[in-house]
């Protein structure tokens, strides 16, 4: 929790995306929203991100990706749910 003269947290983005421009701009688009973001390069790395205890207020992923698809990710859905649930009440 962030103190009283600092105000509140940034909020913290996870960016899953492949491809570098669109990486790019939607890394300086967060950054011109104050927000701190993280970047995974496929759906694999998003959910190895969750499943190491990180926590996100958005996520934003690509439809098309190597590796894991944003379709395959979204149905791990629950799964990444209960570990931030888990995360959180410990």
């Amino acid at each position: 929790m962030a103190s009283k003269n600092q105000g509140p947290a940034a909020p913290r983005a996870l960016v899953v995306e492949d491809i570098k421009v669109d990486l790019v701009v939607l890394l300086r688009m967060l950054r011109k929203l104050n927000c701190e973001a993280t970047v995974a390069h496929n759906g694999k790395e998003a959910v190895d991100l969750f499943l190491e205890g990180k926590t996100f207020d958005i996520v934003f992923f690509d439809k098309d990706m190597p590796v894991m698809t944003g379709p395959e990710l979204e149905t791990l859905d629950a799964m990444l749910q209960e570990v931030i649930d888990k995360n959180m009440s410990g």
